[in-house]
């Protein structure tokens, strides 16, 4: 009978210990070799010259290019924490922000108003970022401009 009990009692031991492994490689992964982990969020956004002024991209406005667009962690209270974005040719430019520790953040993106133009959509936009919730999505935040003239 205890010969039974010890094998028992041994599975159970080994069982235990192999999870509590798995847990720590699991661990060890994801903060990459006891460090804090560096999350970041990836998201794009668009600037266009809304020729009618309704605040929509229609297939007929062209792309604004050399629009400088910023992103504030609010949370933090921390300015420009994304390295200058600037929109290419195509009016587009790709956003990205380290975030150390992978918490959750809000993030104010915003653009310099180019000479000339005034805006026809939200001069910032707010982004509440449930960083684990939210993982692999990727959002699109557009600025429409037209002329002063």
């Amino acid at each position: 009978m205890s010969k039974l009990l010890e094998f028992f009692l041994g599975s159970i031991l080994i069982t235990i210990f192999t999870i509590a492994l798995t847990f720590f490689f699991a661990l060890h992964y994801v903060l990459r070799v006891g460090g804090i982990a560096n999350c970041e969020w990836h998201s794009s956004a668009r600037a266009w010259i809304d020729s009618n002024g309704d605040g929509l991209v229609n297939n007929d406005e062209p792309p604004l290019r050399d629009v400088e667009i910023h992103i504030d962690d609010v949370a933090n209270q921390l300015v420009d924490v994304g390295w200058p974005a600037i929109t290419d040719k195509y009016g587009a430019v790709q956003l990205n922000v380290s975030i150390p520790g992978c918490s959750d953040t809000v993030f104010e993106v915003y653009v310099d108003i180019p000479e000339g133009y005034r805006m026809t959509t939200r001069p910032r936009i707010e982004v509440n970022r449930d960083f684990w919730g939210s993982r692999g999505t990727e959002n699109t935040y557009y600025f429409g401009f037209i002329s002063d003239q």
